[in-house]
């Protein structure tokens, strides 16, 4: 029969794994490894104590180790915000009218202020391929 501190380690794995679910920062997962190793410490029979130091030793291990090797290796990083409209395409909504003149470009439901890559006139209802942007300015070919 488990110990009662073994159980309780584990119902702790449980809500970090929980936690990790809902929040996915994955720090948790290594609080959860943490408490299932301190579990099997206080199946074993080892006092508090130890199980405690397991607990934090597999911890830190995995959050200042593991962690980051393994967020250096996955997917490149996702890219948010204004960056994440590189590639994007949009429609013109109000015109673009020559090299220093903003237009407006709606995507996603939002109008953005737009100039074109090569200082060319587009019209109202063109779509038109984000190509980088400058500032909060998106720079679009149409």
């Amino acid at each position: 029969m488990l110990r009662p501190m073994a159980i309780a380690w584990v119902v702790a794995a449980v809500v970090f794994a929980i936690v990790e679910v809902a929040t996915v920062a994955f720090y948790s997962a290594f609080l959860g490894v943490g408490a299932l190793g301190a579990a099997v410490a206080a199946a074993l029979g080892f006092n508090p104590v130890v199980q405690a130091v397991v607990f934090l030793a597999f911890s830190i291990a995995g959050v200042l180790v593991v962690r980051p090797l393994i967020i250096r290796r996955r997917a490149p990083a996702l890219v948010s915000g204004a960056g994440a409209l590189v590639g994007q395409t949009g429609v013109v909504v109000e015109a673009i009218k020559g090299a220093h003149d903003h237009g407006h470009v709606k995507i996603g439901g939002e109008s953005w202020p737009a100039v074109s890559i090569d200082g060319a006139n587009i019209d109202a209802g063109t779509t038109v391929w984000v190509v980088e942007i400058r500032g909060a300015t998106l720079v679009v070919h149409g």
